[in-house]
């Protein structure tokens, strides 16, 4: 709208310098009438100011707007959904399995997971190792490997088919290094409890 105004009014002005240098032209008496692109060209006036581009910006720039809520795949009919189990309808809170022996394969780790529905609770899963950051927090592939400690389902692929399994029902996009909290360490009576946080960096 504003250059269309723009080029209105420099159309306007050319027709009005025309018409005054033909005028002056016909008038004067040494034949020597005003250049119209002087009055044009170097002198310009100056233009109103575009508002209507800056609003077009703000739109565009608008950060505050609220992410799209995520939906989650609803459970198998017949499958649990009782927050702190896994589909299976296994218990699977730390508090419920710390002194359970629990198979962890070559390679894996036992870590924490923490659910929105359960904010109080931490949640076990095994983890192949590779997909985990080290101890300055790099070094984590790319993906997700992991199995369930509570019904013994192996070869997750993916963290959004995970974290489906153990009910985390989250309401944003799964992301490990959003959910998976801490390493779950052996305390001196042998029963399994919070260890160190995981360190994901970038």
């Amino acid at each position: 709208m504003g250059n269309s105004y723009a080029g209105q009014l420099k159309s306007a002005r050319f027709e009005e310098a025309l018409h005054n240098s033909i005028e002056a032209s016909l008038r004067s008496s040494n034949g020597d009438p005003q250049p119209i692109f002087t009055q044009l060209y170097l002198e310009p006036e100056p233009y109103p100011a575009n508002t209507t581009g800056k609003a077009e910006e703000d739109d565009d720039s608008d950060s505050s707007s609220p992410p799209l809520p995520y939906l989650q795949t609803p459970a198998p009919e017949g499958c649990c959904t009782l927050d702190g189990f896994c589909q299976a309808g296994k218990d699977i809170r730390l508090v419920s399995i710390a002194t359970e022996s629990i198979e962890v394969p070559a390679g894996f780790e036992l870590v924490g997971a923490k659910s929105p529905s359960v904010p109080e609770h931490i949640l076990v899963c095994a983890v192949d190792r590779r997909f985990l950051p080290d101890e300055n927090g790099k070094n984590a592939l790319l993906g997700f490997s992991g199995n369930c400690v509570g019904c013994g389902e192996k070869g997750f692929r993916y963290f959004t088919e995970f974290s489906n399994h153990i009910n985390l029902k989250l309401s944003t996009q799964p992301k490990k290094q959003k959910h998976l909290k801490y390493y779950l360490v052996k305390n001196s009576q042998g029963a399994l409890c919070k260890g160190p946080l995981i360190c994901w960096k970038g």
